[in-house]
């Protein structure tokens, strides 16, 4: 992680804070539409997070002959694109 970075679970509870304080209804118009830009960014850090996660999983498979090796992560909703064509 780099020096500042935010851990993902800071992020998300500064997200669940700004989606609280909207749903207060005690902010003024002004007030509302920055705290939704605020939530805005910070789902997009969160989706680019969770994009750079999901590249490094790897998941174990075990082989015909039982031994266990280390592919890549697929995404099963890619796979379906995959064999769509």
């Amino acid at each position: 992680m780099a020096n500042g970075e935010k851990k993902f679970e800071d992020e998300l509870k500064d997200l669940e804070a700004v989606v609280a304080r909207i749903d207060s209804g005690e902010l003024s118009l002004e007030e509302s539409i920055d705290a939704f830009e605020r939530g805005i960014g910070l789902v997009r850090v969160l989706n680019h997070k969770l994009d750079e996660i999901e590249k490094k999983v790897e998941v174990l498979v075990r082989n015909a002959q039982g031994e266990l090796r280390a592919t890549p992560y697929q995404n099963p909703a890619e796979e379906k694109d995959d064999d769509e064509f």
